[in-house]
């Protein structure tokens, strides 16, 4: 229970880190390592950007840095709030809906649609 609690900690740091400091204009912020290997963006590119432009309620902006992450991010809230909640039949129920395998299935294949659409498009 100790590590979730550290783990949220991390994470809550992160983001106001993020809130703080422009990714755009920081030279020491964690880049890419795909892009910078390949030239080509993953579909996670501009996470960092998105989230600090969505803190500071540039919407526009942060949907522009990385259409994906505002379609899947839902998705993905709801990894972490079953992750969070204690042993219940709640929980066993939002399980066996985010887990199923034609859910996760469809992420796994937009993910690489989103990897293909983003680097053709130049988006």
């Amino acid at each position: 229970m100790v590590r979730k609690y550290i783990i949220v900690l991390v994470a809550l740091i992160v983001v106001v880190g993020l809130y703080f400091v422009n990714p755009s204009s920081s030279w020491w912020v964690p880049k890419c390592p795909f892009k910078l290997l390949t030239g080509l963006y993953c579909p996670a590119c501009g996470i960092q950007r998105f989230v600090h432009a969505f803190f500071h309620g540039h919407f526009a902006e942060a949907l522009h840095y990385n259409y994906y992450l505002a379609y899947s991010l839902p998705y993905a809230v709801l990894f972490a709030i079953e992750w969070l909640m204690p042993q219940s039949a709640a929980r066993e129920r939002l399980a066996s809906v985010i887990e199923n395998r034609y859910v996760v299935w469809f992420y796994v294949v937009t993910f690489f649609i989103w990897l293909v659409v983003r680097n053709v498009l130049g988006i």
